[in-house]
């Protein structure tokens, strides 16, 4: 009867760990500081959106890529990452150069000096579509 509750307080402190660990490794604390997130409406809204962040941190499926007129908010889910909040990066504060990958054309977006979103070409063309003249030109990269 006592393992239960035992296991479960070693589990939530695991996994706090884990997704603390994450989050340090993918840059996020730093862009959250660097780029706060702001009271604005989103022009577009993909969630569910698959990238790689900061150090090779893959998130696949659970990010929230979101156009605003100022700029582009990345959030995740709070279940998994608990302390992440969202950013909002300016759009002059964003480059973007191809990346190639196995089988697929991939899109690394730097924002600012403070961090860096590896995305898929699709979804790179939905968001600049919804940006428009806002979204930074492509450089070809390696």
């Amino acid at each position: 009867m006592i393992l239960f509750p035992a296991f479960l307080v070693f589990f939530a402190g695991f996994w706090l760990a884990i997704t603390t660990l994450l989050s340090v490794l993918s840059g996020w604390p730093a862009l959250m500081k660097t780029f706060p997130d702001r009271d604005e409406p989103a022009l577009l809204r993909l969630s569910g959106q698959s990238g790689a962040m900061g150090m090779g941190v893959n998130m696949r499926g659970v990010l929230i890529l979101s156009v605003c007129p100022s700029g582009l908010r990345v959030g995740i889910s709070r279940f998994l990452a608990p302390f992440a909040r969202d950013f909002l990066v300016p759009w002059d504060k964003i480059s973007a150069a191809r990346k190639r990958a196995l089988f697929m054309q991939l899109i690394r977006l730097q924002f600012g000096q403070s961090g860096n979103l590896t995305i898929s070409e699709d979804t790179a063309n939905r968001l600049a579509a919804a940006a428009g003249g806002h979204w930074p030109a492509v450089e070809t990269g390696g």
